[in-house]
């Protein structure tokens, strides 16, 4: 990943909001959500490398690929989570990005729920010998 690349597209994409945000006020938010999508897409190609690595390291480790899963699914809505909650946000909207993350913590809590059931299955090992 080039992070001057993805520095200097994020400031020349910044100026270009607040510029068509002074002319065209009506088009800001547009704007600012495809700006927003296309550094996420950036972003997301520099992490699936990443990832691949990370998924060799759990496997040579014997981690269960389920967990692994638990955490990559994890990791996609955070990411896309806090990308809607700061459009929101942006547009003057903080009860509706207060309720999308609300969302997205509701969410992560059921995607733990398998790691929740083994660390209580292993305390009852525990406690059960």
């Amino acid at each position: 990943m080039n992070i001057f690349a993805f520095v200097g597209a994020s400031l020349v994409m910044c100026v270009m909001i607040i510029t068509v945000s002074q002319l065209k006020p009506e088009l800001s938010l547009l704007l600012t959500i495809a700006c927003g999508v296309v550094l996420t897409m950036f972003l997301l190609g520099a992490v699936v490398p990443l990832i691949g690595e990370i998924n060799a390291i759990a496997f040579a480790a014997g981690i269960d690929s389920e967990l692994f899963a638990i955490v990559l699914k994890s990791f996609g809505i955070c990411v896309a989570v806090q990308t809607a909650s700061d459009v929101c946000r942006d547009s003057g909207q903080s009860a509706l990005a207060g309720k999308l993350e609300l969302g997205g913590r509701l969410a992560l809590l059921i995607i733990a729920l398998p790691l929740f059931r083994r660390l209580l299955d292993l305390a009852v090992e525990i406690i059960g010998k």
